[in-house]
């Protein structure tokens, strides 16, 4: 995993605490200290999976495109992960004819569909509302940008 998945994770936690306006990728990227081209980019993977909402021009920015309880923090990963696997087992190509470059992709590939599959499950329980939150815990001063519980949800 690269660092675009925590910039992502930190752009959308950031826009959820602003749902009312557009956020800016020189606004985010100040915040996440990484350069605005970065930002757009992650931005436009995002925007085509789904995740936000942009609008170019003046009063334009990025905003989410549902709730941040709707988001996980799986979607993020699928959103701007690079081509191939976790672990880019497939992005090797050893010698058929060595004996072990023969059978050496498809081992690992074998051994580490089980931690991949773990990781997109425990992604998969943790969504952009729940970073926010625990953010919000762990900097009281900005706990009182936390998001009030839906109706009917418990915390």
């Amino acid at each position: 995993m690269n660092t675009r998945f925590a910039v992502a994770t930190y752009a959308l936690t950031f826009m959820s605490l602003s749902q009312d306006r557009m956020v800016t990728s020189d606004e985010l990227a100040a915040s996440i200290q990484t350069h605005p081209a970065l930002v757009r980019r992650m931005l436009s993977m995002l925007r085509a999976a789904g995740l936000v909402e942009t609008q170019l021009g003046p009063g334009g920015g990025a905003r989410l495109a549902r709730s941040p309880e709707r988001i996980s923090l799986l979607e993020v990963y699928q959103a701007i992960r690079a081509a191939g696997d976790l672990f880019a087992v497939g992005r090797i190509s050893p010698n058929p004819r060595c004996p072990m470059g023969a059978g050496i992709q498809a081992t690992l590939e074998c051994v580490l569909a089980g931690p991949e599959q773990a990781l997109r499950d425990a992604l998969g329980r943790v969504s952009i509302r729940d970073l926010l939150n625990e953010a919000g815990a762990r900097v009281p001063r900005y706990g009182e940008h936390v998001l009030p519980a839906p109706a009917g949800a418990a915390r």
